[in-house]
């Protein structure tokens, strides 16, 4: 089953209920250019989510989003894209890297707080896990 990135945030808010010291908000921004979708703080990790649900090359992020990324990363901070195109696969933790391209996380995602995002959002209805994930 194809994804969006509705069912994406639908499913963070959901998980934002199963965890204490989880915090998410949804950002909606016409007036500034390439801001993420989601500002996330969990266990202290403070971190910005694009989220995106599709195949197209570099997520199809804009110009905007990458100028944006590049500005926050080199200030120290830390944003993420969160693409997942179906429902039935994992989702992928991707950055934008100098020049401005898109490229998985080189570290692995086990080593932040995002690793539980990649485990909620992975689990399927009747599969092994619960899409509950243990603080």
């Amino acid at each position: 089953m194809k994804n969006t990135e509705k069912k994406i945030w639908n499913k963070l808010n959901q998980f934002q209920k199963t965890r204490e010291r989880t915090f998410f908000t949804k950002i909606e921004s016409p007036t500034i250019n390439g801001i993420p979708d989601v500002h996330g703080i969990i266990d202290g990790y403070v971190f910005w989510l694009e989220l995106k649900a599709n195949t197209v090359k570099n997520c199809n992020i804009s110009k905007y989003q990458i100028v944006w990324h590049l500005k926050y990363k080199r200030a120290g901070g830390n944003c993420f894209i969160l693409n997942q195109p179906l429902v039935s696969q994992a989702p992928q933790i991707l950055e934008v890297v100098e020049p401005g391209i898109v490229v998985p996380v080189p570290v692995p995602v086990e080593q932040t707080p995002i690793a539980c995002i990649v485990s909620y959002l992975g689990s399927r209805p009747g599969s092994r896990g619960t899409g509950k994930v243990e603080s």
